[in-house]
Order: C-alpha cells, then sequence, then structure tokens
C-alpha cells in the first residue's frame, strides 16, 4: 500500500514538473509594431511603423540626439504608402509606399521621404534615394505621449489633415491634402463656371460641394435657384437652400425656400420633413419679430 502511495505521489510530481517545463513567459515588446489606414479626400494612406516608450528617460536630446537622422520610431523603418498622388508638406508625393526618417532639432524637425522601405533603422540609408526633404516647426503638446504616436488627423471636407508625430511634449505636423478637391474645383470651374451647362442636377452638386467644403454660400444659391428654374419639382434645391441662407443669417430668404421646399416634400408625404422644416421657420420668424 505504502509502496502504492508513493509511486502515485512520484508519478504526480512527475506530470506537475512536466507541465512546468511548457510554461514560457513572454517578455512584452519594448517598441510594439503598429499599422492602420485612413482616408483622406479620396486617397487611402497607410501608415506601418514601431511605437517605443518613454520608460523615465528624456527623448528628444538624449535617447534621440538632436540634428542627427532619426528612424522616426524603432526596429524597421517606418513607412507610409499612399494610394494616389498627395500634397505632403507642400510637396508632391506620387502613389507608392516610402520610408520617413527626420532630423529632430529643438525648434525644427527636417521630414525626409525615401524609397527605400527595406531598411532596419538608420542601416543603410541612402540620401540619393530622397524624393523630398523638408522642415516643420516644432510645437509643444498639451498631453504627455509615452508611447511614441504617428496620427492622421484634423482632416476637413476638402481633404486636408495633419500627419502628427508625438512623442513626450513634442508634437510636429506635416499638412496632408488629397488631390480630389483640386480636380473637383476644377470640374466646377470648366463646366460650371465657364460652361454655363444647363444640368440643374449638376448646378446643385456644386452647390452641395461649396456648401460642405465653407466656400461661397452666395454663389451656391444662384446655382441653386437656377437648378430650381430647370427642375422645380426637385426637393432638394430648395431644401439646400434654406439651409445655406439660415447660414447667411438671411432668414427671410431661408423661410421662402423651407415653404417651397414643403410643398414639395408634402407631395412625397415627407412628414418628419415637414415637420422639422416648420419648426425652422418658427424660430426664424421669431428672429425676424425681434
Amino acid at each position: 500500500m505504502k509502496k502504492n502511495i508513493l509511486l502515485s505521489f512520484m508519478l504526480l510530481q512527475s506530470v506537475i514538473l512536466s507541465a512546468q517545463d511548457k510554461v514560457q513567459i513572454r517578455v512584452t515588446a519594448a517598441s510594439p509594431a503598429a499599422s492602420y489606414e485612413q482616408e483622406v479626400g479620396s486617397a487611402k494612406i497607410k501608415i506601418s511603423y514601431s511605437r517605443p516608450l518613454v520608460r523615465g528617460r528624456k527623448i528628444f536630446g538624449e535617447l534621440v540626439p538632436f540634428d542627427k537622422l532619426w528612424r522616426t520610431g524603432a526596429s524597421d523603418c517606418t513607412v507610409i504608402t499612399t494610394s494616389e498622388d498627395i500634397s505632403f508638406g507642400n510637396n508632391v508625393l506620387k502613389t507608392g509606399s516610402y520610408s520617413i526618417f527626420t532630423i529632430p532639432s529643438i525648434n525644427e524637425w527636417t521630414i525626409i521621404i525615401n524609397t527605400d522601405t527595406t531598411l532596419h533603422g538608420e542601416t543603410g540609408y541612402d540620401e540619393k534615394k530622397d524624393v523630398m526633404r523638408f522642415k516643420v516647426p516644432v510645437e509643444k503638446s498639451s498631453n504627455f505621449y509615452e508611447t511614441f504616436t504617428i496620427d492622421l488627423n484634423d482632416i476637413n471636407s476638402k481633404g486636408e489633415a495633419f500627419l502628427k508625430i508625438l512623442w513626450e511634449n513634442t508634437m510636429v505636423k506635416i499638412p496632408i491634402k488629397s488631390q480630389e478637391d483640386d480636380t473637383i474645383v476644377a470640374l466646377i470651374e470648366q463646366h460650371i463656371i465657364k460652361g454655363k451647362t444647363q444640368d440643374a442636377n449638376l448646378l446643385f452638386q456644386a452647390a452641395n460641394y461649396y456648401y460642405s467644403t465653407n466656400r461661397d454660400y452666395k454663389q451656391a444659391i444662384i446655382w441653386l435657384l437656377e437648378a430650381e428654374k430647370l427642375n422645380p419639382e426637385n426637393f432638394y434645391y430648395p431644401n439646400l437652400r434654406q439651409k445655406i441662407a439660415s447660414e447667411l443669417k438671411d432668414y427671410t430668404n431661408a423661410i421662402e425656400a423651407a415653404k417651397r421646399a414643403i410643398t414639395l416634400a408634402d407631395k412625397e408625404k415627407m412628414k418628419t420633413t415637414i415637420e422639422t422644416l416648420n419648426k425652422r421657420i418658427a424660430d426664424w420668424e421669431i428672429i425676424l419679430k425681434n
């Protein structure tokens, strides 16, 4: 009996030791990899990079020396990919993938875009493969960034944005712009301003684009009035006109456009829309009385 107990104990210990031999403790990556894609206008922009941590160290001026080439991250080089030509720091960045290097200084950084995306850090960097270099001022971030961050943000309806590089309390911003806005403005110039189109829907699209991109609201209203003459049964033309007139604080014309929109909405039994427009008219009438 004692021998059986002893044998069972030894077998149990063997199983425990065997299980312990298989245990592995994985160390978290010092610089976690990151990758994301962001639409800016009609362009799809992808950033792939590694994100080192501060970990109590002084970063700029010490860990990352001033006035020396930096990989702008950790591990392999940071890569930006764009699906179409974009404006990048007031330069044209052609469709493709590129590495991003920088030379940080106290008051400004030199931004470097290079065609070699195979590099590990700065090793093998060749200045002859640069496609652009330009300088951007250094700003102080209101937030402390423990983790090195590259962000695409402040995107607006014109397809403009900023690529932000942030670490510690340091921030630099690179302006980016899609070509979509230039293309649309050129089409408006060609077909509407110069071509004097008689296409009601095209006039509406131009007016709507001017409205969404905060351009000439008065011109947008002129195009909408032309569109309404060409197609007086389209609800969306006076409905957009009342919105723009309201933005201009031209409440008299906003009321007229809203009433016109209500007449057309009633034909389509757009009950909720009619209620909203009637409320807006009531609010504007109170403003005009005061």
